[in-house]
């Protein structure tokens, strides 16, 4: 009688298994038919029936063979992933590694048993990996455990710290945003008699021009006294000969010359009027500008000259905008595409008139009322100063009081400039001077420009005007309290007008015009009332004049005042002659995306996730701020090759948490085995807002993959 070929479950050394002969003997050829027997097993073993996903499980089976021929062993696994093998005459071992799930009831490894005679005995070994969804897969917060963390730290607690407080300068010199900054600059208030324009440039721009060395000094290729950055500006250099330049121009308005100090100069057009007279007056006899001299007079060359009257068509370099240095225009056709500012605000007038002083402002005044609006339509222009081929809001309006920069690249250093159109004068006595172009080594200037086209930076360094007075700080103002005449900013602890500092007992002289703290106290500028601190202008080194002054709102407000004294020397030293309030805020919101928190195995989709969440919001986080998370089971893209990639848009499920903190999150409907988490943090307002999230746990289900 044969064996019944259906299976025997045979209970061999503790362990489960289905024993399956060969479905008949076989017969010796010949002869009387001898009955042939397939091995015979006596004994198997494994370590472990239940295991977890990924875990190994150590097998053996053991076998004989009725007719003594030699053995054979094989294995096979239609789950998970068997180990090398280890074979004796009469015994083999493996290991197998569970796969991420298993249907229940499955005998997934095969051990198959063959004699010398081609018959067989197959074990079948059956195995239980039930899934958990309490057991974290999140490991400590790490930085290698992350796929991104933008505008997150990870603290030593090991804690994910993302913050909103915004970032505020303490230094003009150097500007340089830690990160890319969404920016904006609102006009705040005027109360001068000149027409101001404001723009900026960056430092890698003037650099790679070859205006700056690495070590940001400006450079004087041509050797002929001027910096370089300097004669672009006033297109100093002559065309031709071993100190000629390029023009900064499509061609020049004016070709007069002049010689001063051994070296051949072209005349300024910006100091020249319509017919291009002539403006050269050498050995003046002007007050030396250099602190400690100013009872001295010296013989130094003077070139340019200021209208006396509407400057019509003169004082002009033919650029994009008139009145305006063709370097400091954006790039455009009209200077030859070599201007690298970028324009904020053509004119920064707010006043009772339709004019400009010496209609010397880039654009026209059309405007006579004073309501904290540039007198002409900014939004005509876009936010390099280039005119728009559709205005977005045509007239002038509260639209036109604040130009949007975009995106202010993080690391790059800024600079700052105001383009002053006013007369000058040497006259020490009323505390202003003539620009000075260049100096002998003593410090002593053998070259003044006179000119109504005067640019200010916020890197004082590189201003051409003189301190004559040499003190250090230039400046020092309460910024929390009014400016006034009355009050002796050089001497203001014995001043009556001067305010005391918060928590100090140090009084200062007052900064903004009481009209000036009133507007920024409305609505409109977020009702900023600013702290009584000090406010200091430091001095250069260099013993030029400083003309900007940094003044912050608050604490992590990510807004701060920039303001400037408008006189070549100084004038009165108030720096509060034309004032902005400029804002900035992270480019992007914070994030953090996990890496792939399971492991790769297609025949295995997870269904459901559990996610446990322990984070915190600072005191000073406005409604509605939150923390955001989501996951995805595709976080990973792979092929049949074992290759996976990031997937750049997975299919993210919102998490939404119960009392406890807890959430169920059925994924069943986007069947995936790459699971991962992120968490966007929503500021919900401007205020300073600190996020923290302490803990995650992170748990999942997972099923075989219905073919």
């Amino acid at each position: 009688m044969h064996p019944n070929p259906s299976r025997l479950l045979a209970l061999v050394a503790g362990s489960a298994l289905f024993v399956i002969p060969s479905p008949r003997p076989a017969h010796a050829a010949g002869g009387p038919k001898a009955v042939r027997l397939p091995p015979q097993l006596t004994g198997a073993s494994q370590s472990t029936e239940v295991m977890e996903p990924g875990s190994t499980a150590q097998l053996q089976v053991q076998a004989t063979d009725p007719q003594g021929s030699a053995l054979t062993f094989s294995w096979s696994a239609s789950a998970g992933t068997l180990g090398t093998p280890s074979n004796a005459a009469n015994s083999s071992s493996r290991s197998w590694t569970a796969p991420a799930c298993l249907a229940e009831g499955s005998a997934p490894v095969i051990a198959t048993v063959t004699n010398g005679y081609g018959l067989s005995t197959t074990a079948a070994f059956e195995f239980s990996v039930p899934q958990d969804l309490y057991a974290d897969r999140q490991p400590a917060f790490t930085a290698a455990g992350f796929d991104q963390l933008q505008y997150v730290t990870i603290t030593p607690q090991r804690t994910l710290r993302a913050t909103t407080q915004q970032w505020t300068p303490t230094t003009l010199d150097p500007l340089v945003f830690p990160s890319d900054q969404r920016v904006t600059i609102s006009f705040v208030y005027e109360s001068s008699g000149a027409s101001h324009s404001l723009g900026y440039l960056y430092m890698d721009d003037l650099r790679s021009r070859g205006y700056v060395n690495a070590q940001g000094n400006l450079v004087d290729g041509n050797g002929n006294g001027i910096a370089d950055l300097h004669e672009d500006l006033y297109n100093l250099a002559p065309t031709t000969g071993p100190q000629a330049r390029r023009h900064i121009g499509v061609s020049p308005r004016c070709t007069n010359t002049f010689t001063s100090g051994g070296f051949t100069y072209r005349q300024p057009e910006l100091t020249l009027n319509a017919t291009c007279a002539s403006a050269f007056n050498p050995n003046q006899w002007l007050t030396d500008a250099r602190p400690g001299h100013l009872m001295e007079d010296i013989s130094v060359d003077v070139v340019g000259s200021s209208p006396t009257t509407s400057a019509g068509t003169g004082w002009s370099d033919n650029g994009l905008f008139a009145h305006i240095p063709n370097l400091l225009e954006p790039a455009h056709a009209s200077n030859d595409n070599l201007g690298l500012g970028h324009l904020v605000f053509l004119l920064a007038d707010d006043d009772s008139d339709k004019s400009t002083h010496l209609g010397l402002g880039a654009v026209s005044d059309l405007s006579g009322d004073n309501d904290g609006v540039p007198d002409y339509d900014v939004s005509a222009y876009d936010a390099h100063g280039l005119p728009r081929t559709s205005n977005p809001n045509p007239g002038i309006s509260t639209y036109d009081r604040t130009v949007d920069l975009g995106v202010i690249e993080g690391g790059r250093e800024v600079i700052f400039f105001l383009i002053t159109a006013y007369e000058t004068f040497h006259n020490v006595d009323n505390d202003t001077v003539f620009p000075c172009l260049r100096k002998d080594s003593s410090g002593k200037c053998t070259l003044h420009l006179k000119t109504p086209i005067s640019v200010y930076f916020s890197k004082a360094a590189w201003n051409l005007d003189q301190d004559f007075r040499g003190q250090s700080p230039i400046a020092s103002r309460n910024i929390g309290c009014d400016y006034t005449e009355a009050c002796n900013p050089y001497s203001p602890a014995s001043s009556p007008y001067a305010c005391m500092l918060a928590d100090t007992s140090q009084k200062l002289c007052g900064w903004l015009d009481f009209d000036t703290r009133a507007r920024l106290n409305t609505y409109a500028y977020g009702s900023i009332s600013l702290p009584k601190t000090a406010s200091t202008v430091a001095a250069p080194g260099n013993l030029n004049m400083a003309h900007a002054m940094l003044g912050a709102t608050g604490p992590g407000s990510g807004q701060w005042l920039l303001a400037f004294e408008d006189l070549p020397g100084g004038g009165d030293r108030d720096f509060n002659d034309v004032v902005f309030l400029v804002s900035s805020g992270a480019a992007q919101s914070s994030q953090v995306r996990s890496n792939v928190l399971s492991p790769q195995d297609s025949s295995c989709a997870i269904q459901q996730v559990y996610m446990h969440k322990d984070d915190t919001l600072s005191p000073t986080c406005p409604s509605p701020a939150t923390i955001s998370y989501r996951v995805a089971t595709d976080c990973s893209l792979c092929f049949a090759t074992g290759l996976c990639v990031r997937n750049p848009a997975p299919t993210w499920h919102p998490v939404t948490f119960d009392w406890n903190r807890d959430a169920f999150i059925d994924v069943s409907a986007t069947p995936g085995h790459q699971l991962c988490w992120k968490a966007d943090f929503l500021p919900g307002g401007e205020a300073p807002c600190q996020f923290t999230i302490n803990n995650v746990d992170i748990g999942y289900e997972s099923g075989p993959v219905v073919p």
